[in-house]
Order: C-alpha cells, then sequence, then structure tokens
C-alpha cells in the first residue's frame, strides 16, 4: 500500500513538472556537464576503468584505451584517479595519448591496480603512506595553490568489514598526516548508502556500511552527493571526498554516457575551488 502511496505522489509529481516545463530526472540527477574550468580551481577525476565481464568484472584492457584517453583529454583535469588498471606501463601508454605533460604514479601487486596521475603541478609519491594492495598515496603541489594530499582506493566490493577496516584506516591515516595539505579521499568505495535503495541486495551488512560511510563525512565532506548514480545497476558506489571548510564546491557529479562495452561505471568529476588561508 505504502509503495502504491509514494508512486502515485511521484506521477503527480511528475506531472506537475512537466507543465512547468521542468525535466525532473535531470533536475535530481544531472550529474556533471564539462566546461573550462577557471585557472584556480581544481580538477579531479575519479574513475573505475574495468568492466563487468567474465567472473568478478576484469581490468582494463588495452583496446578501450583510445576511448578512456579521448574522455580524460576533454576533461583536461589536474588530477586523475583510476581503478582497475591492468599495469604500470599500460598506465604509462594512457598518458602518452593525452595532452600535457602528465606524471605518473601506480600501485603494486595483484591485477588490479591503482593509478594517479597529475598535470600543472608537482606530483609525489607518498609510499610511506600505503597500508594495502587497495590504497595509493600522493602529495600534489598545484601552482599558487595549497599542497594538496590525495587518497585513492578501491574498496571490496563483497565484504561490508573489509569495507570499514580499509576506508577507516585510510581516513586516519590521510587526516594525521602531511600538516597544511588540503586532504582528498576518492576512489570506488563500494558504499551504496542511498536511502531510497534497497542495499541489502549488494551489502552483507547495511548498518556497517552506513557507520562506514558516516565515519567518512565526519572528518570529509561529501563533494558529489547528490548528483546521482554512478554504476550499474543505478548504484552510487563512486566518491570524492574534500575537508570541508577549505574548498568550494563549483561543479560536480558523474559525467554520463561516457562508458564503452562492459564497463560499469561512470567518471566522476569535481571542480573545487580552495579556500585562501587567512
Amino acid at each position: 500500500m505504502r509503495e502504491k502511496i509514494l508512486e502515485i505522489i511521484f506521477i503527480i509529481l511528475a506531472l506537475v513538472f512537466a507543465a512547468g516545463g521542468y525535466d525532473m530526472h535531470k533536475m535530481v540527477s544531472a550529474g556533471f556537464r564539462p566546461t573550462s574550468g577557471r585557472p584556480d580551481d581544481l580538477r579531479i577525476v575519479s574513475w573505475n576503468v574495468g568492466g563487468a565481464g567474465g567472473y568478478g568484472g576484469r581490468s582494463l584492457t588495452d583496446e578501450y584505451l583510445p576511448h578512456i584517453a579521448d574522455v580524460l583529454k576533454k576533461l583536461n583535469a589536474d588530477l586523475i584517479l583510476l581503478q582497475e588498471v591492468a599495469s604500470p606501463d599500460q598506465v604509462r601508454r594512457l598518458s602518452r595519448r593525452l595532452e600535457g605533460h602528465w606524471a605518473v604514479i601506480t600501485s603494486t601487486g595483484g591485477g588490479r591496480q591503482l593509478a594517479i596521475l597529475g598535470q600543472r603541478g608537482r606530483l609525489q609519491n607518498q609510499a610511506g603512506l600505503k597500508h594495502s594492495f587497495h590504497t595509493l598515496a600522493a602529495s600534489y603541489q598545484p601552482p599558487g595553490m595549497p599542497p594538496v594530499l590525495v587518497m585513492n582506493l578501491h574498496a571490496d566490493p563483497y565484504s561490508a568489514k573489509a569495507r570499514n577496516t580499509l576506508i577507516g584506516r585510510t581516513v586516519d591515516i590521510l587526516m594525521n598526516r602531511n600538516a597544511g595539505h588540503l586532504k582528498i579521499l576518492a576512489g570506488d568505495l563500494n558504499l551504496d548508502v542511498d536511502i531510497d535503495k534497497r542495499r541489502d541486495l549488494f551489502s552483507d551488512n547495511e548498518h556497517l556500511d552506513v557507520e562506514t560511510y558516516n565515519y567518512l563525512v565526519q572528518r570529509l565532506a561529501d563533494v558529489t552527493r547528490n548528483t546521482g548514480s554512478t554504476a550499474e545497476p543505478d548504484r552510487r558506489l563512486d566518491y570524492i571526498f574534500a575537508e570541508a571548510g577549505r574548498i568550494k564546491v563549483i561543479r560536480s557529479g558523474p559525467w554520463k554516457g561516457q562508458r564503452v562495452a562492459d564497463m560499469d561505471h561512470d567518471p566522476v568529476v569535481a571542480d573545487l575551488r580552495i579556500k585562501k588561508e587567512l
């Protein structure tokens, strides 16, 4: 009965918005629209570039490198965080397809690796902060801005406990190191905590996933909140978090329509304006 009432309410709202010339779906979930950013804004992209094929999915295959490069060139970001790359060599070949001069850092170990690419600033590996095959840390010094400490991570898709442990420890390390750096955490967190969806289909402990998310947002701002789903089937699994109070979010969200073949994640983008310190 409750579901029927909600359905009727939604239909009425849709008719009202349509009569007013509004697209309700676009208003709720417009996502990211690429534009030329200001030179003093920081554009960051996080993208799981793997696919759904095979048992448990696959890492990026070389045949899709041209497509991935074309999408990333259009974004012209300062920082790119990738999950599910196949090898350091693959990332280097991808970087050569991008316009500009890119520094590249990749994780080691495992068949599905992480990468951080940076341009227009100095990118340095922070290997001392790495505590798992599923994390990668780097410092980034953009010109004319405060330094940034960024963590790229790919959390376990099946175990809420593993997600809780990885994400909690990553947040603690991020917030307690490199004083003075703007802290950013992004990646495929495999947390689906939208209250209007049946998360029990994808979580073995819904309550623990909510606790994990709450632990994050107590320390960092969810800068892509309320911008739509990022992965199939209609789930929000990919995030960008940054220190609240130190940034202004200019625009953010998933960039829809950029997948190819069996890719099941959208690139998630945020334009951040770092506030000048007094």
